[in-house]
């Protein structure tokens, strides 16, 4: 049964110690506490996108979220507050973040919330003499421990970076490969807590066949912004990758001997970094769709910077290319993105053609459209989905038969 009426939380800051992500939270329900709640790493990274503790706005995190398919996360979202003014901003989380609040929406007295990812900062005595823990587990030797084992690391990092500075010949070229030069503005804090890139184990084998680059037909973006291209030609571009459908689409591009774009976010790159590998092997482009599909429009310059930065990172690490073409999630932008897109020779490519397939879901609504829309000079907008890959060869087939040129986007 929920009793979360009434509970609040407050997001206090976003920390980074030892590789490990913490919100330091004031939790409001019995009484007030500060809490230190330690998240992942990548929801964490969400968070950090979507607010700003340089001004005066507060933040209060929602106990409400929900499953996004079309990206294959969980959203949720906080309440920010300037002044008399109140907003909504969503953010990517994990379910281990989801699990977290329901724990917490779900407790009936505050020493329930207690456990090892969840502790108060200043520990209250009296409470924790109250504090029912489970059996074998004392909260007070358990944070003692990780004291010691805090302390211990911290000597063994410093006494490390001590040797390093004594050694004039240490080679920087060692740390470059493994932290890579942020845009001149964003600050150590952030360069800090990008996420490190572990690839995970492959659960499925992926045949990596080269195609020769010269066979894809392909149109190059000279404008700042792109919403068409030249008549007589057609891009199928697709959102929200990687995923478990791309290799899909990938074979059946290759079938047709198509061109084809892809706009892959962050988080799902560091998901499924062999199938970034398995298009760029087969030579179709690959463009940034931000890091965790936020809405520019509602981040400050700074933070719109991180969120472009950190999906070109993540790419261009698995590709050793350089990423050039951006898409701003829900083709939401405003003059700061504009900025971002000059200063980093990034191209916006946005659309002219979008049969909503996120929406409907049905291939032959999503094939009708196509066909009803005068698709010559198009940038058509889909998704990576089960009802793209059944449409696309109906939808490609319609396209070469009016004499279109299916292309890739540069």
């Amino acid at each position: 049964m929920s009793v979360y009426h009434g509970k609040l939380l407050e997001l206090l800051s976003i920390e980074s110690k030892l590789n490990k992500s913490f919100l330091r939270v004031k939790y409001s329900f019995e009484q007030d506490i500060e809490l230190l709640w330690e998240v992942d790493n990548e929801t964490a990274m969400s968070l950090k996108s979507s607010t700003d503790f340089s001004g005066n706005c507060k933040y209060r995190l929602s106990f409400q979220n929900s499953w996004n398919s079309n990206i294959q996360q969980h959203i949720s979202y906080i309440t920010r507050t300037y002044r008399n003014h109140s907003d909504k901003v969503y953010f990517s989380c994990s379910n281990e973040y989801v699990q977290g609040l329901k724990a917490i929406k779900q407790s009936k007295q505050i020493k329930q919330v207690f456990n090892d990812k969840l502790l108060p900062t200043a520990i209250d005595e009296e409470l924790l003499e109250n504090t029912q823990q489970p059996k074998g587990v004392n909260l007070s030797k358990k944070l003692h421990k990780v004291t010691w084992i805090t302390a211990v690391a911290f000597i063994f990092i410093s006494t490390l970076l001590l040797g390093f500075s004594e050694k004039s010949y240490f080679n920087i070229n060692l740390l470059s490969k493994k932290t890579p030069v942020l845009a001149e503005n964003v600050d150590k804090t952030t360069i800090e807590s990008l996420p490190i890139i572990h690839e995970p184990p492959v659960t499925e084998h992926i045949k990596e066949t080269h195609t020769d680059l010269s066979e894809i037909p392909f149109v190059q973006l000279n404008e700042e912004i792109s919403y068409s291209i030249p008549d007589g030609k057609v891009a199928l571009t697709f959102d929200d990758g990687p995923s478990t459908y791309t290799t899909k689409i990938i074979d059946i591009l290759k079938e047709y001997n198509v061109g084809g774009t892809f706009f892959f976010t962050g988080v799902n790159v560091k998901k499924y970094p062999e199938h970034v590998k398995y298009v760029q092997a087969n030579s179709y482009s690959i463009g940034s769709h931000s890091m965790h599909h936020t809405e520019l429009i509602n981040l400050s310059l700074h933070n719109q910077e991180n969120e472009i930065i950190q999906a070109n990172l993540l790419i261009e690490e698995i590709t050793n290319e350089p990423v050039t073409l951006f898409r701003p999630p829900y083709g939401s932008k405003n003059d700061s993105s504009i900025e971002l897109m000059n200063k980093h020779q990034n191209k916006m490519v946005l659309w002219n053609k979008d049969p909503k397939d996120w929406k409907v879901q049905n291939p032959n609504d999503i094939i009708s459209y196509i066909q009803n829309s005068n698709p010559s000079g198009s940038i058509i907008l889909l998704h990576e989905s089960q009802a793209v890959i059944d449409a696309l060869p109906s939808i490609i087939s319609y396209l070469l038969n009016e004499g279109l040129e299916v292309v890739s986007l540069k």
